[in-house]
């Protein structure tokens, strides 16, 4: 939902989430050189927290803590394409300055976006489990042998205003 938000492309793998927790949404996260595109990919990678934690809040489930986002591969992601920001972007400030703003201005983004990422979600859980599929990168994302799936394609539908 952020991802398309911010101008990133969805790949046509969708979204996913194993039976053991883990998910993955799939999307261009390589910035194409400008700031704009590494601070979408930056917003984008400390989003997905902020979400699996606004829905844990909303079901009575357990808070992630701080400690395991600064360990999961989103968070470390984000720090290598922070990286790539221009001087004139950081604007004399630290990058841990910036870093810390992007979070709070992702948390925000999943609070004003919340019914759209929450359709999603809905959607994502209705699925039937299937086995999981590989990845075209070959990486690997779960460790569950079933996984439920929703398209690019189905996405796109779900956030696509109804035709009158």
């Amino acid at each position: 939902m952020i991802a398309g938000k911010r101008g990133l492309r969805l790949g046509a793998e969708g979204i996913m989430v194993g039976q053991d927790g883990k998910g993955l949404a799939c999307y261009c996260k390589q910035p194409d050189g400008t700031d704009t595109s590494v601070e979408g990919s930056v917003l984008t990678s400390f989003a997905g927290f902020y979400s699996e934690n606004r829905f844990r809040s909303l079901q009575g489930y357990q808070l992630q803590d701080y400690e395991t986002l600064r360990e999961g591969l989103d968070w470390k992601e984000a720090r290598e394409i922070e990286s790539k920001f221009s001087d004139a972007y950081l604007a004399g400030r630290y990058i841990q300055t910036v870093h810390t703003a992007l979070e709070a201005q992702a948390d925000q983004l999943v609070m004003g976006n919340w019914p759209a990422i929450a359709a999603l979600a809905k959607a994502l859980l209705d699925k039937q489990w299937e086995p999981k599929k590989p990845l075209k990168s070959g990486d690997q994302w779960s460790d569950a042998a079933l996984a439920k799936y929703l398209s690019g394609e189905e996405i796109v539908e779900i956030l696509s205003p109804p035709a009158y």
